[in-house]
């Protein structure tokens, strides 16, 4: 069964529940000791060690939760003593979960324009080296990312996901120069002649490059099918990366 956050934050509040209840029983049981000189109940002792068996599984589990989260767990067991120090793994464990899910998001976001690239096709030239160049680099861009390879992929999704990658100009660039300022049109087509040339840039500027279903078809085939993310339909990238 797969752990949780939620599943965690359960068990933290019936732990901390049966913690309180004890620590009641406790302070009457110290009261009843300081004024009759009577032994605390077997039952009272067992359920002492019955709260530190729960205690200690709640924060082993919650550190191999982070673990897998994080990919190291943040501090050891021993220094984890209380219900305080649990509960702030607990929050590590929820900001870290947030900062996956943000990371799979950019990452679907990133595969989404290297996609679109990939699909992108010459109207008048069926082969055009410029782009093929191109393409070859976002395929191996894609490929990284699919693989989780290298920091320096990490970086290229967030900049990819963000429109701030060479590619997402360019891809911008294509699909939405009709809706382009004069001033974006000509950052974004000095930013694409840079990065791949004078020919690509003039190629999309002019409207020559346009989405190919064929294309992008035939770039899917091979691909690991495990490693595919969900395609949702994207019209343009904006300025920030978002699919619009």
């Amino acid at each position: 069964m797969e752990m949780t956050q939620a599943d965690l934050l359960q068990d933290f509040t019936v732990v901390a529940r049966s913690f309180e209840q004890l620590s009641q029983r406790l302070t009457e049981v110290a009261e009843q000791v300081r004024t009759t000189g009577a032994l605390p109940s077997e039952s009272l002792i067992e359920d002492i060690a019955t709260s530190r068996r729960s205690f200690a599984e709640l924060r082993a589990r919650a550190l191999e939760l982070v673990d897998l989260l994080a990919g190291t767990p943040p501090v050891n067991a021993d220094e984890i003593e209380s219900m305080q120090e649990l509960e702030a793994l607990l929050h590590l464990i929820t900001d870290a979960q947030r900062k996956k899910a943000q990371a799979e998001k950019a990452r679907g976001r990133a595969i989404t324009v290297l996609d679109r690239i990939l699909s992108l096709a010459h109207r008048d030239q069926p082969e055009f080296p410029p782009l093929a160049e191109c393409q070859a680099k976002a395929r191996a861009l894609r490929d990284a990312i699919r693989l989780h390879t290298g920091s320096e992929a990490q970086s290229d999704v967030v900049a990819l996901a963000q429109g701030r990658h060479p590619l997402s100009e360019l891809l911008t660039l294509v699909e939405g120069a009709n809706e382009l300022d004069d001033d974006l049109w000509l950052l974004l087509k000095q930013a694409t002649a840079d990065h791949f040339g004078k020919s690509l840039a003039l190629s999309a500027a002019r409207g020559k490059l346009s989405l190919s279903p064929a294309r992008s078809t035939a770039g899917h085939q091979g691909d690991d099918a495990a490693s595919e993310q969900p395609g949702q339909p994207v019209s343009a990238v904006s300025a920030n990366g978002e699919p619009s």
